[in-house]
C-alpha cells in the first residue's frame, strides 16, 4: 500500500502528525459477519488500515492498536453485542477519499452500506481533512458530512448513530461535524482531549511517527467508551436506592426550553435539550427512595404536590417516601434535569403473557415498525426495550400489555407532513381501528405525536407513561375524530400539547365526530402548548360528551385547560372537574421558532400562562393560520362551545411565579355558549 501525499495548499492534521492516507483500493469495505444487529463503521486509518511494511504496520485493523480486539471498532462491536444481547454483523469502510475530496465526492459509493440498512452507525472521520481555513471550506465540509449522513437516514429505519470528533484536536472540524450531526439529532462525542494526552497515543511503540501518533490501546479504549456512551447513554445524573437496594436509572433526553415550531425540514438541535433520569419499578405500597444527584442543589420537591411527599435533604442526598403506586417527579432547584419516577402497581400479567401471540422478552428489540393485526395480543416484558412504531391500521380487537418500553428513536421525523395520519409514524399510531387497548408500556423519544388515534373507536389507554418527548410537535396523547375513548392512570410529559382531542383538517370529509371521551387520574407535564385541550384542529361534525377529571397538571405552558377551536365544529357537554394545576417559579415563556435551525433564544422566566383558555380562530404561529389551508369563515362559521363545566379546580402557584389568568377570546361576531365555573381556588383562596 502506498502513502498518498497532498498536492499543495494547507496541511491536513494528518500530515502534521505524520499520518497516512489510504489509497482507493484500501478504502473498500471490510466485513465481519456474525449475524444479528447490523453495524456500519465509517472512518479512516484509526478505524481500519491494511498491512504496510514500509512503515512497520503489519496488521489489518485500526491503527495503532496492539491487536484487533483492542481497536475501537472491535471494542464498540462487543459493547453493542453486550447491550443488545445479539451478535453483530459489521461493515467497516475507510473513507480517506471522502476526507481528501469531500467537495466532489461521489456519495453513491456508500449506497451498498445504506442498503445494508444498519441498526447502528458510527462515523469517525476528519483527521485527513485539510485544515479548514476559510468559512467557505468549513461550510463545504459541514454540508458534505450532512450529505454523507443523509444517505443513511430513512424514515422508518434510521440507525442509532454517533459522530466522533477528531482525535487530533481541531475545533473547526469538530464544530462542523457536530452541526451536521445535530441536523439528524445524532449525538456528537469529542475526542480531541484524548489526542492531547500522550498516554493515549502509541508513542514509542512504532518507529514511524505517523503510526505512533495514532491511538494506542488506551486511546482506543477511551474512544470506544465515548462512542458507546453516545449510543447507549448511562449517565442520568442520579444514583438511587429503592428501600436500600441500588436501582437502575435510565437517562432520558428532555426539552431544555419551550422553543417549538411546526413543519420544520430538519430535526431539533440537540443543544435545545438536556438529560434527566427515569426510574421504573413495581410496588404494592409505600416505597422509600434515597437519591444522590451528581450536582449540588438547595431545594428538593416531589410532584404532584397532591401526593404530599416531603423530601428530606441531608449531605447532598434526598430521601422521601412515596405513599402508593403512581407517577412522581423529583425536582432540584426547579424543573430542569428532573428524576421521573414510574412506580407501577405490581402485576404479573399472567393472562396477558399466556394469551400473547407476540412477545418481547427482556433485552433490546429492533422491529422498527410493528404492524398490528386484528386479534393480536402483544406482551412487553418489564425489561423489554423495543425500538419501533406500533401501528394499528384498519384492525380490531388488539391488546398491547406489559411494563416494557416502546422507543421511537429509529423513526425519523419527516418534514412537511406534520403529524397527521399520512405523515410520520410516532411511537403509537391507531388508524381506522376499533377495540384497541394499550395497558402499561412506557413510550420514549417519539418522532412526532407520541400516541395518536385517528378515526377509531372503543379505545383504552391505561398506565401509559410518555416521556423523552423533546422533538418538535411531540404531543403526548392525541385523539382525532374518534369515539368511545378511555385514558386512565397515565403519565404524559409532552413537548407540545399533553392530552388533546382534535378533528384534523385532512380528515374533515370523513365526518367522524369526537365524542364519549374520558380522561381521568392522569399526571401531565406540558413543556410547550396546552395541557388538557380540545383543539386547535376542530374539523369534525361535533365534539360532545367529553370529561377530564381527577388529574394533576404539574407543569403548564400556554394553557392548562383549553377550549381552542380552530375549526367550525361545535363543542358541547365538556367537563373539567377535580383538576389540580401547579405553577413553578422556574417556568419559562414559550417561543415559536420562526428564525430557522440556528435561532437562539433566552426564554423569559418566571412566566405563567392561562389556567383556562377559551378561543376560536386563533393564529398558529407568526403569519400563519389554518385559514391558509382553505378554512373560510364566510363559508364555515368559527367553532363555538356550549354547556361547558369547570368545577373544583385547585391552582397552586409557587412563590415568585406570576398568577395565572383566564383568557376568553371569541372572534369578532361570534359568541360562546354557556360555561359554568365553580369552586376555583388559587393557593387555597376562592376566585370568582
Amino acid at each position: 500500500m502506498s502513502i498518498i501525499a497532498q498536492d499543495t495548499g494547507a496541511l491536513s492534521d494528518a500530515e502534521e502528525h505524520g499520518s497516512l492516507h489510504m489509497n482507493a483500493a484500501a478504502a473498500e469495505a471490510a466485513t465481519e459477519t456474525s449475524g444479528g444487529v447490523r453495524v456500519v463503521f465509517l472512518g479512516n486509518s484509526i478505524t481500519l488500515h491494511s498491512v504496510l511494511p514500509s512503515i512497520g504496520w503489519m496488521n489489518e485493523w485500526g491503527m495503532a492498536a496492539s491487536a484487533a480486539e483492542k481497536d475501537y471498532v472491535h471494542l464498540v462491536t462487543r459493547g453493542i453485542e453486550r447491550e443488545t444481547g445479539r451478535r453483530a454483523d459489521v461493515r467497516i469502510r475507510n473513507l480517506a477519499d471522502f476526507e481528501r475530496g469531500f467537495k466532489d465526492y461521489d456519495f453513491g459509493r456508500e449506497k451498498d452500506l445504506a442498503d445494508f440498512n444498519p441498526d447502528f452507525l458510527v462515523v469517525a472521520l476528519g483527521e485527513n481533512v485539510p485544515a479548514l481555513q476559510t468559512g467557505e471550506e468549513r461550510l463545504a465540509f459541514r454540508d458534505a458530512v450532512k450529505k454523507l449522513l443523509a444517505g443513511f437516514m430513512r424514515e422508518r429505519s434510521t440507525p442509532i448513530a454517533v459522530v466522533r470528533g477528531v482525535f487530533w484536536k481541531n475545533d473547526w472540524k469538530d464544530a462542523m461535524m457536530a452541526h451536521a450531526a445535530s441536523d439528524f439529532s445524532i449525538p456528537f462525542v469529542p475526542t480531541g482531549d484524548l489526542g492531547d494526552d500522550p498516554s493515549m497515543r502509541a508513542t514509542g511503540l512504532f518507529k514511524h511517527t505517523g503510526v505512533a501518533a495514532h491511538p494506542g490501546d488506551k486511546g482506543m479504549a477511551a474512544t470506544a467508551a465515548r462512542i458507546l456512551e453516545g449510543l447507549f447513554p448511562k449517565a442520568s445524573g442520579y444514583e438511587v436506592w429503592d428501600d436500600g437496594r441500588p436501582a437502575k436509572v435510565l437517562p432520558v433526553r428532555l426539552s431544555r426550553q419551550p422553543f417549538n415550531q411546526w413543519g420544520a425540514d430538519y430535526q431539533r438541535p440537540m443543544d435545545q435539550t438536556e438529560i434527566g433520569g427515569l426510574l421504573k419499578f413495581e410496588t404494592e405500597g409505600a416505597t422509600t427512595l434515597r437519591v444522590r444527584p451528581d450536582r449540588t442543589f438547595e431545594k428538593a420537591m416531589v410532584r404532584p404536590l397532591s401526593a404530599g411527599v416531603k423530601p428530606v435533604v441531608a449531605e447532598g442526598e434526598v430521601t422521601f417516601t412515596l405513599p402508593r403506586p403512581g407517577y412522581y417527579v423529583l425536582e432540584l432547584d426547579g424543573h430542569h434535569q428532573p428524576l421521573e419516577i414510574f412506580a407501577d402497581p405490581a402485576r404479573d400479567f399472567a393472562r396477558e403473557r399466556t394469551e400473547a401471540n407476540i412477545v418481547f422478552g427482556p433485552g433490546i428489540h429492533m422491529p422498527v415498525v410493528v404492524k398490528l393485526q386484528s386479534g393480536d395480543r402483544v406482551y412487553l416484558d418489564k425489561d423489554a426495550f423495543v425500538y419501533g412504531s406500533f401501528q394499528a391500521d384498519g384492525v380490531e380487537d388488539v391488546e398491547v400489555s406489559g411494563y416494557g418500553i416502546i422507543c421511537g428513536t429509529r423513526n425519523l421525523r419527516v418534514a412537511g407532513n406534520h403529524c397527521y395520519r399520512e405523515g410520520m409514524d410516532g411511537a403509537v399510531r391507531i388508524i381506522d381501528s376499533k377495540q384497541v387497548r394499550f395497558d402499561g408500556p412506557t413510550v420514549l423519544d417519539s418522532s412526532c405525536w407520541c400516541v395518536a388515534a385517528f378515526n377509531s373507536s372503543d379505545l383504552e389507554f391505561s398506565r401509559i407513561k410518555v416521556t423523552a418527548a423533546w422533538r418538535y410537535n411531540t404531543d403526548g396523547i392525541d385523539i382525532c375524530n374518534s369515539q368511545r375513548v378511555r385514558i386512565r392512570d397515565c403519565y404524559v410529559h409532552a413537548f407540545d400539547d399533553a392530552i388533546v382531542l382534535k378533528g384534523n383538517w385532512p380528515l374533515r370529509d370523513r365526518r367522524d365526530p369526537v365524542e364519549d371521551v374520558l380522561v381521568e387520574r392522569c399526571v401531565c407535564w406540558c413543556s410547550w402548548g396546552r395541557t388538557l385541550e380540545i383543539g386547535l384542529e376542530t374539523w369534525a361534525p361535533r365534539f360532545r360528551r367529553i370529561a377530564f377529571r381527577d388529574c394533576d397538571l404539574i407543569h403548564n405552558n400556554h394553557a392548562a385547560l383549553s377550549l381552542h377551536l380552530g375549526g367550525p365544529a361545535k363543542v358541547e357537554d365538556v367537563t373539567y372537574r377535580d383538576i389540580r394545576i401547579e405553577y413553578a417559579a422556574s417556568e419559562e415563556e414559550p417561543i415559536y421558532q420562526g428564525g430557522g435551525r440556528d435561532q437562539k433564544v433566552d426564554c423569559k422566566s418566571p412566566w405563567t400562562g392561562n389556567w383556562l383558555s377559551e378561543e376560536n380562530g386563533k393564529m398558529f404561529g407568526p403569519g400563519t393560520s389554518y385559514e391558509h389551508d382553505g378554512f373560510d369563515p364566510a363559508k364555515e362559521p368559527y367553532g363555538t362551545f356550549d354547556r361547558a363545566t369547570v368545577d373544583n379546580i385547585d391552582i397552586t402557584v409557587e412563590e415568585g411565579a406570576p398568577l395565572p389568568r383566564r383568557l376568553t377570546r371569541p372572534q369578532p361576531g361570534t359568541t360562546f355558549g354557556s360555561i359554568s365555573i365553580t369552586n376555583v381556588r388559587i393557593n387555597g383562596k376562592p376566585i370568582h
